[in-house]
Formats: structure tokens, sequence, C-alpha cells
């Protein structure tokens, strides 16, 4: 077979470029799972131990909608998914809404990569279709970030349904050692800060060695 041709095979068979790299979750699913029992939406971890999960980098290569991703660190672990059938009133849905969340950590919708939950200029409410989702998370900052969600049951429209309490979830996130205390950006150069420790034997070992130098003349 021509080489041409059976990339172009591959390519059909997998619906994306050989030569571009895909995205991938970050590790293991991590579910939140959504519960409506007597008109309270509960919120709760699959896996507790996965409510922190581990940012991952890329190369800057993604194309399309991902590029969004591209050289920042990423995660779409987390995932909502409903916990049995979930009875909704008519003209009505379950919605996210963005209560905190750390300042350089931005989340994309699954699929379509638009920014959503606050991100840019995007409304802090979104809407889950009760489907399982896999949203993104990507911060371009090293260290810890969270977010904290309010799930509620409300209108088309996003305002809250009366006669219906919420449910609360926190996500967390590590990126990479935090550099923040030690590291200094100036323009496009990076200048590491010395620690105290480090400044004091450094001067220990400029003062015997200036003498020397007056000794010699």
């Amino acid at each position: 077979m021509n080489r041409n041709v059976f990339a172009i095979a591959v390519v059909s068979a997998f619906g994306t470029s050989v030569f571009a790299d895909t995205p991938t979750l970050g590790g293991p699913m991590s579910h939140l799972l959504i519960t409506l029992f007597q008109n309270q939406i509960f919120v709760t971890y699959e896996s507790p131990s996965m409510s922190t999960v581990e940012m991952q980098d890329n190369d800057g290569s993604f194309v399309g909608n991902t590029d969004v991703l591209n050289d920042m660190g990423y995660n779409a672990q987390f995932g909502w998914l409903a916990n049995g059938f979930i009875s909704l009133p008519p003209s009505s849905g379950i919605f996210v809404r963005t209560i905190s969340s750390s300042p350089h950590l931005s989340v994309y919708e699954e699929g379509s990569f638009s920014e959503i939950l606050g991100t840019g200029l995007s409304d802090e409410i979104w809407q889950w279709d009760g489907t399982m989702t896999h949203n993104w998370y990507a911060t371009d900052v090293h260290g810890p970030h969270s977010a904290r969600y309010e799930v509620f049951v409300g209108d088309l429209a996003g305002n809250p349904l009366l006669g219906f309490e919420s449910g609360f979830i926190d996500f967390n996130f590590v990126y990479g050692p935090d550099l923040s205390g030690r590291i200094g950006n100036f323009g496009h150069s990076v200048s590491v800060v010395p620690s105290s420790n480090t400044l004091s034997a450094f001067a220990i070992f400029l003062i015997p060695s200036f003498k020397r130098r007056r000794r010699a003349n």
C-alpha cells in the first residue's frame, strides 16, 4: 500500500491526525456523583481519595479547539456523573455555579473547549446536560489550585428553583512544585531569588577572598 494512502486510512480510522498530540485526562477518572433526593442535591466523590489531581504538561502541539491547553498544565479527570435516576420538573435543569476559584485556573467545556464557569468573559453558571462530562482545567502557574462549586436545580435561564436545596463540591489541583516564593520574573528572564542562608554563605566566601587580594597588593 502507498504510504500516503496508509496514513490517510489511519487518520480516518482514529478520527484525528496521527501527527498531532491529543489531550488526555491525566489519570483515572474521578467522578462527581450527583444525586437528587427529596428535592435536595447531593454531590459526592465516587473515589474520595481522588479529590486532588495533578496537572500534566504538554509540548504546545495541540491543534484546533484543543490549542487553548497549549503550554499550560491541564487535567480533565473530574467528571460529572448522575448517581441513579434523576427526575426534574418540566422546563428545568441542573446547573453548576462557581463560588470561588484560584485566579489563574481556567475551565473549558468538554468537546467544544469553550470557556465556562467564569473563565474569560463566560458566565459563572454552566448547565450540565446529565451525561458523564469531563471538562478541562488548565493553568500556567505552578502550585496548588482549587475551585468550589454549587450544584442546583434551576429553570432554563439558570435561576434556582424554590423548594430545592443545593449541593456543594471542591476541586483541588496540583501543578508541579510551587516556586512562587523563590523565582521572580523580570521581563522575559527568570531570576532566582536567593534565600538568607544562601546570601550568608556567599558573604563568608567573599570576605576571605577580598582580604587575600589586599595582602597581595
